[in-house]
């Protein structure tokens, strides 16, 4: 082997250049090897093991790339002398040597220690104004933060108010219920004493334990006890609290209850679509008394804050009260639920008897304009609103708008008494046909030229004869008229979807509608409207609008009664009492409504009958029969409107709603010991006592109307 003297080397590299041969760079086996050499020697470091020579060496070049004086005279000459030539062949290789070891550089220890020191005193110093930060500046947000984090807040639903009738008798109540609820983690903890032993029993007796009390199987509940990724599985809804606390005693863990409230209308169908009801998502009212006094109603929830453990279990005595439970304000109604219930029975018959498609009674208090019943058929339970249909869901007294038919023609009538154009007796003379704008007017009936009073022309339901007598009055008039009546504006009762009927101007009354107005048609109402004319008749001509709430009742006990309606006089005693009078001859002899006469009590009331129109296909189609009324006439105390809305038997109002009036009627009488009336004082008649010439001043004609320029 060849010796690794470094100078040695150098003198070769150095004598190889300096011959000017082509100089051959030599293999540097440490740089490829990644291995460092000393700078001051140009080779090995002294006292290293010796590197081998590689064998078949051509020339004196050594294994390692020399970093001495040589070497560089080396590169200096190859620079020199031009582009380095091509390299020699090698020889072949021999064994290749141990590795050097990696050399490490030991640093300065006192450096070491002081970098250290420097960083730890930054770190320090760090967490020291951190908890500075926290402790003064921060404490109180810092605190409420962790006390937020820990906080469960609750709510306590208000318990809804009740709804009742005149007399106290509840219509609608919210009753306490729990909803069951599970956290499937914590249940398998559940723990029993077995033979005075305390032993864990799991998720399979918890649901043993509770199937038979929320008559649920055991399967039903395990598979809700054992349901992964949640805490909260809502078990069962709508518990009775005797049972929420059979379920508490069993002390199984993870089984909580959450006290919310059902609502439940005792008097069901018959007071459905006046009183409402709720949704059930969030008992809010919808629809009815439930949605006017939603507000009221329902109350404000309370809101409780307490402090939970890091297991999730509330921490005894961390419970405060933030907001206490309000409960919802008692709705007090002027209805009458008997009442209601005996007009509701007495319409459903007949709707369905006439094949109809809907029916509607109202009840008025002839002094008060109270509403006592507002019954409407089809109905709904509110207890079963899955079986409701959409349709029945409204009140037709209050949302139905229809033309009204002859019923109308009581308007028309005290216009006239009230501005002198006739008195009960003044004469009429009825053709078989009138000719107004372009139509041939008729009554229903045939009939050849007619001799009446203005009493028979009501009784009667003259439509000839009404145009005759109103259109002396001037349309502004009459329209006015007809307003304080209160036609073509919502009552106020404020009941939700209720319909303001419709009343066009009087500069609108062209044509054909200038007359058919006067007789009931072309123009809306709805039931509570129309009923309403007739209280202001029978109550002397001073009109109440009508109220269906008494008042609220909070939950201390105090009542706070409804802010009364104002009394709107419309037309005289003397007219009222008049048209009173000639409204008896109705359900006279020689009347239309026979089938609304009561035994022993004088009932004066108006039959009406009317094409409906209908907005699905924009036309008429079917009837509106209709009978108001009020007894004993003398001194009447209600006021009943029946309306049947597109009966398929019949379509006159005397002989389709008249049986309901007078069952109403009669069970009122009956109810409040009405006395027999007496026999009336003022004799109106039907029929002229003489023949009626157009010749007279006094007698209404179409000749007269053709000389007067109407």
């Amino acid at each position: 082997m060849r010796s690794t003297n470094p100078k040695t080397a150098s003198t070769a590299r150095a004598t190889s250049t300096a011959g000017g041969a082509a100089p051959v760079r030599p293999r540097t086996p440490d740089r490829a090897q990644g291995r460092t050499q000393d700078r001051a020697t140009g080779g090995a470091r002294p006292g290293a093991r010796p590197r081998p020579q590689r064998s078949g060496s051509a020339s004196g070049s050594v294994s390692g790339r020399g970093r001495g004086p040589a070497a560089t005279t080396a590169r200096a000459s190859r620079g020199a002398n031009g582009p380095r030539g091509p390299r020699g062949p090698r020889g072949p290789r021999g064994p290749r040597g141990p590795r050097r070891p990696l050399r490490i550089s030991r640093a300065n220890p006192r450096r070491r220690a002081r970098v250290i020191f420097v960083a730890i005193l930054f770190v320090f110093t760090i967490f020291a104004g951190q908890l500075l930060r926290i402790q003064a500046f921060d404490a109180s947000a810092t605190q409420e933060a962790a006390l937020f984090k820990r906080s469960v807040k609750t709510t306590t639903p208000a318990m809804r108010g009740q709804i009742l009738d005149t007399n106290g008798q509840v219509l609608a109540d919210s009753v306490e219920r729990f909803t069951i609820a599970a956290d499937p983690t914590i249940i398998p903890e559940y723990i029993v004493s077995i033979d005075g032993v305390r032993t864990k029993v799991g998720v399979s007796r918890a649901a043993a334990d509770l199937a038979p009390l929320l008559q649920m199987t055991t399967a039903q509940l395990t598979k809700l006890f054992t349901r992964s990724g949640t805490r909260y599985v809502v078990v069962k809804k709508d518990v009775n609290p005797a049972i929420y606390r059979e379920i508490r005693a069993l002390g199984i863990p993870g089984i909580t209850g959450e006290r919310t409230a059902q609502r439940i209308y005792p008097t069901s169908m018959a007071l459905g679509q006046l009183v409402g009801f709720v949704r059930p998502i969030d008992q809010s009212g919808a629809g009815g008394v439930e949605e006017m006094f939603d507000t009221a109603l329902k109350g404000t929830p309370g809101v409780s804050v307490a402090e939970r453990a890091r297991d999730g279990y509330i921490i005894p005595g961390s419970q405060r009260v933030d907001t206490p439970v309000v409960n919802g304000r008692d709705v007090k109604l002027t209805i009458d639920a008997d009442l209601q219930w005996y007009a509701q029975n007495a319409l459903a018959k007949q709707v369905t008897a006439v094949g109809a498609e809907s029916g509607t009674a109202v009840v008025l208090e002839v002094a008060t304009g109270k509403v006592r019943a507002a019954a409407s058929y089809p109905t709904f339970d509110p207890n079963d609103l899955a079986d409701a249909k959409p349709s029945a869901l409204g009140n037709y007294a209050f949302n139905d708008a229809f033309e009204p038919g002859s019923t109308g023609k009581l308007m028309t009538m005290a216009a006239a008494l009230e501005q002198g154009v006739i008195t009960p007796d003044t004469g009429v003379i009825v053709p078989p046909r009138l000719p107004r704008a372009g139509t041939s007017f008729k009554d229903n009936e045939p009939h050849g030229v007619e001799n009446m009073t203005a009493t028979g022309v009501l009784a009667k339901s003259s439509n000839m004869g009404t145009m005759l007598i109103g259109e002396r009055v001037p349309p502004t008039m009459m329209e006015a008229y007809y307003r304080k009546f209160g036609i073509g504006e919502r009552t106020p009762v404020g009941f939700p979807g209720e319909s303001a009927g419709l009343l066009a101007g009087a500069k609108d009354w062209v044509s054909s509608r200038r007359y058919t107005i006067l007789f009931g048609q072309g123009y809306a109402v709805t039931a509570i409207q129309q009923a309403g004319v007739f209280q202001t008749i029978a109550n002397k001509g001073v009109r109440m609008p009508p109220s269906l709430v008494e008042g609220t009742v909070n939950d201390n006990g105090t009542f706070m009664p409804s802010t009364p309606t104002t009394p709107i006089r419309v037309v005289t005693q003397d007219t009222a009492v008049k048209l009173s009078r000639m409204m008896e001859e109705v359900t006279g002899k020689d009347g239309t409504a026979m089938a609304a006469r009561i035994k022993g009590y004088r009932v004066a009331g108006k039959t009406g009958t009317a094409d409906r129109y209908d907005d699905k296909l924009k036309r008429y189609n079917g009837f509106t029969a209709s009978f108001i009324g009020f007894a004993p006439a003398e001194a009447p105390k209600y006021v009943v409107a029946v309306f049947i809305q597109k009966p398929s038997a019949g379509m006159f109002g005397g002989a389709l709603a008249g049986p309901v009036f007078n069952q109403v009627m009669s069970y009122l009488l009956e109810r409040t010991g009405a006395p027999p009336s007496p026999k009336s004082n003022l004799n109106y008649h039907v029929w002229a006592d003489k023949p009626l010439s157009s010749d007279d001043p006094t007698v209404i004609s179409n000749a007269r109307a053709k000389r007067d320029g109407l």
